[in-house]
């Protein structure tokens, strides 16, 4: 994206191992073929230099939320990356406190080389659509080799909150009665783990 004036230097380390790649996409690249937009909405119409008009109708359906909505994947997803290390991600558990919630797992380095590991935590409930899924957060956890670290994820009610039209005010799929689904994964299209969260004022582990 933009380097800058030390990118010699950084992929001089990339190339002789000196440094192990972890970066992830902060967008998703699309597929040569994919019709994502409609003329109306890129370039736009009528297709001239003087008055065209784009109408920016696609709504949420943006980036990886497309992806997931129409089940088509992406060339490259949100949240991808090399490595020259594996990771394995394991031991997940989602724990509900009231009108809160707690999502651990487990991150082991399974290769050979040190490395940065990035989980991520995705949220849907039916109320999101029509996006089926959004981030909601991630953790960056540089590993050795064997070495193995927790990872928590706290969630509360703006993780399960939408802007409601009609009322023009932000609801609670939670206090709707919605189920919550929280996945957990390398990136927006490689989901390891996925489970409903049904919050109540109990403590429950699911």
């Amino acid at each position: 994206f933009m380097p800058g004036e030390q990118v010699g230097v950084a992929v001089g380390d990339l190339l002789s191992g000196v440094a192990t790649p972890g970066g992830r996409l902060p967008v998703s690249l699309p597929h040569r073929s994919e019709q994502r937009f409609t003329p109306q909405q890129y370039p736009g119409t009528p297709f001239n230099d003087h008055n065209m008009t784009a109408q920016w109708s696609e709504g949420v359906l943006v980036g990886y939320r497309w992806n997931d909505a129409m089940n088509k994947p992406s060339a490259f997803p949100f949240g991808f990356g090399l490595s020259y290390t594996s990771f394995d991600f394991s031991g997940f558990e989602a724990t509900c406190n009231g009108g809160k919630a707690t999502v651990s797992l487990s991150v082991a380095n399974t290769g050979t080389h040190s490395g940065a590991a990035v989980p991520q935590l995705y949220v849907g409930f039916p109320s999101l659509k029509p996006a089926v899924r959004q981030l909601r957060g991630f953790r960056k956890v540089q590993l050795k080799v064997g070495e193995t670290v927790d990872v928590n994820f706290a969630l509360g009610e703006s993780d399960w909150s939408f802007w409601d039209e009609v009322t023009q005010a932000w609801q609670s799929a939670l206090t709707k009665g919605e189920s919550i689904t929280v996945s957990v994964g390398a990136s927006s299209a490689d989901l390891l783990w996925s489970k409903v969260l049904v919050c109540s004022d109990a403590n429950t582990v699911v």
